[in-house]
């Protein structure tokens, strides 16, 4: 080989050496951007995280409830045949709430949040009727079932239904129902209507457990870390169930371990969850006796007295959130802003300071002290309403779920996406299948009252067409025979005595209105019960009259001369309150929208 044919063939060695070189390169690069690209659309193909927020259960279990009591002593189920213990639709009717088909709507809401593909679902409390045994294992069952059927994943807080108080007590009920339709009593054991022979039944079943009890039984849901999770952590540096508590003593030097289930948790990449336990059990007298005053009525308000120190850890996490890009939504079953409307002021000087529960809204300076922890998205219960409080001037969005077991039925959905854009839609269960199951029952009970001269409700309710009409005629009666009690009585007279025209004509008003079509011949109250309506159930509500007709009655009333809206006139004061409440109430709107 000549020397210059050698040359050739090493300079052509050479260019094939470093073509495939450069081709090797060229693949790196193409690989690199090629995982780049997918890097961006991954990151782009990210679904938005659901939470379903379900508030207010108050779950009680019928026929788990019946199962050591005499078979022959109580009603049976229409389908099952299987004896069940109901309270009274007399108790029911006097109550905020529905307690006997809550367990057959949970479900149904349950189903509706598999059928929308969500697998996160936080409870804010209230889970049970008052944390009695029957009705923990009965929730622990049904989320047990759909975590195994569906892959939903539970993250409950305590409310203070649940527990009634921090440790384990006697409990019971004197209102359930008999095969005949008379209310009946049962205790448990313990009890001292049970001790004394005084309780018709007797059943360990209804006694009412504490934190330790209900939280070893939904350790699995929430209160506990599972592999899943990503975070878990609590105040206590400790997931131990026995040191999470706060110790409280007094000037006597007795002291207590007051527990606390805060945590918080990471479900999935990106997502914190703040679950925050509220409940504040204030003693009574000297910790020695350990006896304590329900929770129902302290709330935020005294939380920032004897929690100081969750209030700290909750600052923590915000910031460490922050610091982290997490994307951080906090609930407890206690709200963390005002929950009126803006109509505070107006409530108090009409109906008194402590109407309507308002001993349970937050005061500003606690909303204050909430948002400056730098929250900014919370979600609650306890007031078995719907509401939605954003303020610009703390920051801080509090949204009031409300409760399947009262008017309007429904459940909020937190949509968050990796940017941390977020929407908040509350959806309302309209349809629960055999809601009317057990109205023979409730026939039944009507008919025994009416036998034995006693008071009877309205049997109209049994007419229901569906859930969501259950729970309207549930607060028109709840309204006539409870709430109306808080309204002064000569007002109460005056507009029960009085068609809706009639009080419009009373008012001067009448030239308002070019046509106020049927509703005008409506008796005056249904203006008080629309009222509730809008209180409850904010955009979503059904009202008797046309949301226009409270538009047109506002404008006249502010158009009168200021003398004429006197202190004395609790006819008008009550018609602003009214319609105020009404039209402010058009704001709590079923999506809104914010960036966490």
């Amino acid at each position: 080989m000549g020397k210059n044919e050698k040359r050739a063939k090493e300079i052509r060695a050479c260019d094939a050496s470093i073509l495939n070189v450069m081709s090797g390169a060229l693949l790196v690069i193409c690989y690199s951007f090629a995982l780049i690209s997918t890097s961006i659309v991954a990151q782009n193909d990210i679904p938005p995280v659901k939470i379903a927020f379900i508030a207010d259960i108050h779950l009680h279990a019928p026929e788990a409830a019946a199962a050591r009591l005499p078979k022959n002593a109580l009603p049976k189920d229409p389908v099952s045949h299987a004896p069940i213990l109901l309270r009274s639709m007399r108790a029911q009717l006097g109550s905020t709430r529905l307690f006997n088909e809550n367990i057959m709507v949970f479900k149904e809401a349950l189903d509706d949040v598999v059928k929308r593909n969500i697998k996160l679902v936080a409870l804010p409390g209230d889970f049970t009727d008052d944390g009695q045994p029957v009705n923990i294992h009965a929730l622990k069952e049904i989320l047990d079932e759909y975590r195994q059927k569906y892959g939903l994943r539970f993250f409950a807080i305590n409310g203070n239904h649940d527990p009634v108080r921090p440790f384990t007590q006697p409990g019971g009920k004197r209102d359930f129902i008999n095969r005949e339709g008379a209310e009946i009593s049962v205790m448990s054991p313990s009890h001292q209507e049970c001790m004394s022979g005084r309780s018709d039944f007797c059943s360990e079943l209804l006694k009412e457990w504490g934190y330790k009890e209900i939280t070893q039984s939904l350790s699995e849901h929430g209160f506990l870390p599972t592999p899943a999770d990503k975070l878990y952590e609590t105040p206590f540096n400790t997931a131990n169930l026995d040191e999470r508590h706060w110790r409280w003593c007094d000037e006597e030097k007795f002291c207590v371990d007051m527990p606390d289930m805060s945590y918080l948790v990471e479900p999935v990449e990106g997502l914190w969850l703040l679950a925050i336990d509220a409940n504040v059990y204030r003693p009574k007298g000297s910790l020695k006796g350990k006896q304590f005053y329900g929770s129902s009525n302290a709330g935020y308000n005294t939380l920032v007295k004897y929690k100081p120190k969750l209030l700290d850890w909750i600052k923590d996490v915000v910031v460490r959130a922050k610091k982290q890009n997490k994307k951080l939504v906090s609930f407890s079953h206690f709200p963390m802003a005002e929950f009126s409307d803006q109509q505070t002021q107006s409530i108090a000087e009409l109906l008194g300071e402590n109407s309507l529960q308002m001993s349970r809204q937050p005061s500003e300076d606690t909303t204050a002290v909430l948002a400056a922890t730098g929250l900014k998205l919370h979600l609650g219960g306890h007031m078995h309403l719907f509401d939605v409080s954003q303020s610009s001037r703390h920051g801080l969005t509090n949204v009031q779920v409300p409760s399947l077991a009262a008017y309007q039925p429904g459940y909020s959905i937190v949509t968050i996406n990796t940017e941390g854009h977020s929407l908040v839609e509350t959806v309302i269960v309209r349809e629960v299948k055999n809601f009317s199951k057990w109205f023979s029952i409730y026939e039944k009970e009507w008919g025994f009252l009416h036998r034995s001269q006693q008071a009877t409700w309205d049997n109209s309710i049994l007419s229901s067409k569906n859930y969501l009409d259950f729970t309207d005629q549930h607060l028109q009666q709840v309204v006539n025979g409870r709430y109306l009690n808080e309204w002064p009585s000569d007002l109460v007279e005056q507009l029960s005595s009085n068609t809706v025209k009639e009080i419009v004509d009373l008012c001067h008003c009448a030239s308002s209105f070019k046509s106020m079509e049927n509703s005008s011949e409506l008796n005056a109250t249904n203006l008080v019960i629309d009222f509730y309506r809008a209180r409850n159930a904010g955009s979503f509500a059904r009202l008797a009259l046309p949301r226009n007709f409270y538009d047109q009655l506002s404008l006249c009333l502010k158009s009168q001369a200021p003398q004429t809206l006197n202190d004395s006139d609790a006819l008008k004061r009550a018609l602003v309150l009214i319609t105020n409440a009404i039209l402010s109430s058009r704001e709590d709107k079923a999506a809104i929208s914010l960036v966490l």
